[in-house]
């Protein structure tokens, strides 16, 4: 028998525990905001040490999915899921009891990947739950999203070397790239056809050796990456890259890549980036690729519209570096301050 029960969390619209001992699976759903539209975020699948920790993900992920969608001006809010448990030895049963707990909230939250699921397991969902997207595109859904988030990356790259320079052309520049992934390489190799020095690290070394035969760049091991003396680095793999033991190290002079929570301490972790005279580029404004992708699907555009859309992070970056500067406050500030902006206050 399944147990449905709520929590109140203040500043949440709804957070919600799932457990279901018959199929042996525990999750959290925690709906941050659906004053744009409903919620969307993904579903993370993974073994966390305690529900304490499963808590702490799920409430910090949801509030940056609504971030996300708002700073991207999407009709959508934030939400997020969490199994507890091992991706590797999901089952069926479990799959469909995650479903039923989707359900309950009747459309006000979608979701759809993350960390530990996959596009074939969105597709199962949809057997049992209509609130999915990023099905594959045989079930009608957009699929692989990381075309849209190298655009939208690409894109608050231009934006930061422009800020940097007042010319956005990457031509000659020096941008580190770590992690080679499907986001990273896209990225890497349009910034090598576009004439930039590309430098590559993954710890996937032969992944990243692979790259940068094809693409004319040179290799670097994670660890030198960030301490390489670069224009732009750009972390498109883990988070929590960025802490009072890294910063002081980083010889960049400024950050923009695909990597989620790229920040491991917020807001200490752009003060600290301010202080050093390094512009960050915020995290949720230029990796909104993924949630344009989404959106391309539940508004029916067309894959030229996504497009057009994504290229649009570089006018709202633009904007942000504009506000941090002539408000004298950092740049994670400012894209915070603009995303909330485009949330209609509650009505009484």
């Amino acid at each position: 028998m399944a147990e449905f029960r709520t929590i109140i969390k203040h500043g949440y619209e709804e957070v919600a525990l799932w457990r279901d001992q018959d199929v042996g699976i525990e999750a959290i759903c925690a709906i941050h905001s659906t004053a744009l539209g409903p919620a969307i975020g993904g579903t993370r699948w993974q073994p966390y040490a305690d529900r304490d920790a499963a808590f702490a993900d799920v409430l910090r992920l949801s509030e940056a999915m609504t971030l996300k969608s708002s700073a991207a001006r999407l009709p959508f809010g934030g939400g997020k899921a969490v199994v507890i448990g091992d991706p590797a030895h999901k089952t069926e049963a479990q799959l469909r009891s995650y479903a039923e707990f989707v359900n309950e909230f009747e459309g006000r939250y979608l979701t759809t990947t993350d960390v530990g699921t996959t596009t074939e397991e969105i597709d199962q969902l949809s057997q049992w739950t209509p609130h999915v997207v990023g099905t594959s595109p045989a079930l009608g859904g957009s699929g692989d999203t990381s075309a849209l988030t190298a655009v939208t990356v690409l894109n608050g790259i231009y934006a930061t070397l422009d800020a940097l320079d007042g010319d956005p052309d990457p031509a000659g520049k020096t941008i580190v790239v770590v992690g080679v992934g499907k986001v990273g390489s896209r990225v890497a190799r349009s910034l090598a056809e576009d004439g930039a020095r590309v430098l590559v690290a993954d710890i996937r070394a032969i992944a990243a050796a692979a790259l940068a035969v094809e693409i004319g760049a040179n290799t670097i091991s994670v660890d030198e990456a960030f301490v390489a003396p670069c224009d732009v680095l750009s972390p498109n793999a883990l988070g929590g890259v960025f802490g009072e033991e890294t910063i002081p190290s980083l010889q960049c002079r400024a950050i923009c890549g695909g990597a989620n929570n790229q920040l491991l301490l917020d807001p200490e972790g752009a003060g600290l980036l301010a202080e050093r005279g390094i512009l960050y580029a915020p995290d949720y404004v230029v990796n909104s690729g993924g949630v344009i992708s989404v959106a391309q699907e539940v508004a029916g555009w067309t894959y030229e519209q996504a497009v057009e859309h994504a290229e649009g992070v570089f006018e709202t970056t633009r904007e942000i570096f504009e506000s941090a500067e002539r408000r004298k406050i950092t740049t994670a500030q400012a894209a915070r301050d603009f995303a909330l902006s485009q949330i209609p206050a509650p009505t009484s």
